[in-house]
């Protein structure tokens, strides 16, 4: 814009103020996007729609999962409630070692499963 008197400078200041006062609007609209995006909750639920939307970690995730359950179940089937530091590492060992094969055998295991559980059922029905 050409300013050539002072009714041009009065133009150009009320459209550089309107201008300034819709910049503004819009930081402080971004400004609380963003404060609203860093609440633990929302973190939360981004991190969750991340990991939705990534393809293949769901079967990961559910693999370390029963794997870590696996782990836990048989360090207390074997061991109980270990007393002794020497039990407690033993049973940390093999939580860990059974975790990790679970984890890494779990469609093995799973389709295992899934013909013992069948055929189980299926000698009930017919004696």
């Amino acid at each position: 814009m050409e300013i050539k008197n002072s009714e041009d400078l009065k133009a150009a200041i009320l459209e550089l103020e309107d201008r300034q006062k819709r910049e503004k609007k819009q930081l402080t609209r971004e400004i609380h996007s963003f404060t609203e995006s860093l609440k633990p909750m929302n973190l939360l639920k981004s991190t969750f729609n991340k990991v939705k939307e990534t393809p293949g970690i769901t079967g990961t995730i559910l693999k370390a999962g029963v794997g870590l359950g696996a782990g836990i179940l048989s360090k207390k089937f074997l061991l109980g409630k270990s007393p002794g530091i020497l039990r407690k590492i033993v049973g940390s060992a093999i939580q860990m070692g059974i975790t990790g094969l679970v984890a890494k055998k779990s469609d093995k295991l799973t389709s295992s499963g899934g013909q013992l559980f069948k055929s189980l059922f299926r000698s009930r029905n017919k004696g």
